[in-house]
């Protein structure tokens, strides 16, 4: 009780343009986060349409994985592969940070194959955006199960 008594002074100490600002720096992290996880949500919605994908990015839109350049045709073409070539894919975010018009994420995607098989790999992204709108993703990933050539399916086209 006395860690919130003490919290509580606190924030009644505050004045209104505090608040203002706290609120103000906010917005834009949450915004951010949220269009991240919302893009997510989309990408392993196997029953989604792909063209809804674009809600999320820029025209100009750049993807590097593991060195490998994607547009945002290119990134349609790899969400197309990854559907047919997968049964479902998971994304679990364990750590995100939004900072002005930049995000990271640590995440692990695993994979599951018509055939039952499993993929773990873990994913250390940068994200950049434009607006509200994603413009550029940096991301290097990491096989923790599966084989070898799973390192592809971050690129697969």
């Amino acid at each position: 009780m006395t860690y919130f008594r003490e919290h509580a002074m606190f924030f009644s100490n505050m004045t209104s343009d505090d608040i203002q600002k706290i609120n103000g720096g906010f917005m834009p992290l949450e915004k951010h986060e949220r269009t991240i996880r919302q893009m997510f949500a989309t990408f392993t919605d196997f029953t989604s349409d792909i063209s809804e994908l674009s809600n999320f990015m820029t025209t100009d839109y750049r993807q590097f994985v593991d060195g490998q350049e994607m547009t945002l045709d290119d990134f349609r073409t790899h969400t197309t592969a990854l559907r047919s070539g997968l049964r479902k894919l998971d994304i679990s975010i364990q750590h995100i940070l939004c900072d002005g018009d930049s995000a990271a994420t640590v995440h692990f995607a695993r994979a599951t194959r018509h055939s039952g098989e499993h993929s773990l790999i873990k994913v250390i992204a940068f994200y950049r955006f434009r607006g509200a709108r994603i413009c550029l993703v940096d991301e290097l990933t990491h096989v923790i199960e599966g084989h070898h050539e799973d390192k592809a399916l971050g690129s697969l086209q």
